[in-house]
């Protein structure tokens, strides 16, 4: 049922071997030029990829300290002058930008004063260009955009870009520090719902709702939403004939304006219920073509979803498809209504019966952004 329940509502896997970074930007210089070009850099141009794979750590920390004025981190606020704990530092961030940041992982890329941040996944290796800023100039002279002078750089594809005002206050946490490249791990829950509406990460589906008014939820609002949205996942439940406890379903809250509300299940159990509450959720608030059904297997005891764009049913090789309901639909309206709820934009793409593809994840990923835009 697994692999059924994530293939029929294209479901994205995130990777638990994931790791999370902040690459900044020269404090937002470069912010344009790395957005449009889809890549990342970082400095200390006099270390190069050949000293970094064929000298061990004391020699690349001597020659950090014979570069003492470049060695200070343009975006590190440290004091200046050559000391054993700034070489460490410095080196510590060419290491993780080489050898440590992988292909897969995720790098949250700032603006200047972070108002606005690109979300990129890394898709290459390390690589230098020393004639980028030549070549950049020969192709675009009358560009206004500041073109990165950092010779190691590594691509990436940008999946989304937020504004600060919009960014999980959780996440918005993670960007005190200001050093030129910093591990983000602690935040990665943050950075995945972020990106993801709707996901299966380990053992587990996470998905959210947005909901609430400009002030956020009240408590009552809270007790309500949550008690109609029990009811409705016990229902669907019965009808499939699953078991479900709704004590499995964890509930991270961030009821501030604006409002957001993420469910977590355990995918072989209470994640089935839970896809298929959000799913059924938001045909009632979008509408679209969407048709869930299901039936059961008694010889195996399993259950097979199937999903129709354009059908008004679907029918099975043994017997007819149950078509799941909504009862809840009259007191969820309401809520709608009352808590301005939304769902995952590529649920919306589902049920309006779009193509969903791995470049739809996200509402920005392969977006093309003009220079006037991201300037």
């Amino acid at each position: 049922m697994q692999n059924n329940l994530l293939d029929v509502f294209k479901i994205p896997t995130v990777p638990t071997s994931r790791h999370y970074w902040i690459v900044r930007t020269n404090s937002g210089l470069y912010f344009n030029d790395f957005v449009l070009r889809q890549y990342i850099a970082i400095a200390w141009d006099y270390i190069t990829l050949n000293i970094l794979n064929n000298c061990d750590e004391d020699s690349i920390k001597r020659i950090i300290g014979m570069y003492d004025e470049d060695a200070a981190d343009l975006d590190d606020e440290e004091t200046t002058g050559p000391d054993k704990a700034k070489l460490t530092a410095t080196y510590n961030k060419l290491h993780r930008f080489v050898f440590e940041i992988a292909k897969g992982d995720i790098v949250l890329i700032p603006s200047a004063n972070s108002d606005h941040i690109a979300i990129a996944e890394v898709v290459g290796d390390t690589y230098e260009s020393p004639n980028y800023v030549e070549l950049y100039l020969q192709k675009y002279p009358d560009s206004e955009i500041v073109p990165c002078p950092y010779h190691k750089r590594r691509n990436v594809k940008i999946l989304k870009i937020i504004s600060k005002g919009s960014m999980d206050i959780y996440l918005a946490k993670g960007f005190n520090s200001q050093h030129a490249i910093s591990n983000m791990d602690d935040y990665s829950s943050f950075i995945d719902r972020t990106i993801y509406g709707v996901y299966a990460k380990g053992n587990d589906i996470h998905t959210t709702l947005h909901a609430g008014h400009p002030n956020g939820l009240s408590l009552k609002e809270l007790v309500e939403l949550s008690t109609c949205l029990e009811t409705a996942a016990t229902s669907l439940a019965e009808q499939c004939g699953l078991d479900f406890d709704s004590s499995q379903i964890d509930v991270k809250l961030n009821i501030h304006s604006p409002g957001l509300i993420e469910l977590i299940g355990a995918v072989a159990a209470s994640g089935a219920v839970l896809s298929l509450l959000i799913f059924t959720v938001n045909n009632l608030i979008n509408g679209g073509k969407l048709d869930i059904s299901f039936k059961t297997d008694e010889k195996h005891g399993s259950i097979d979803f199937n999903v129709s764009s354009e059908n008004l049913g679907i029918r099975g090789h043994e017997r007819e498809d149950k078509k799941l309901e909504l009862k809840e639909k009259t007191q969820l309206l309401k809520l709608v209504e009352q808590l301005d709820i939304k769902t995952p934009d590529i649920i919306s793409a589902i049920l309006n019966g779009e193509k969903i593809t791995s470049d739809m994840v996200s509402e920005a990923q392969n977006q093309e952004i003009s220079s006037t835009e991201s300037e």
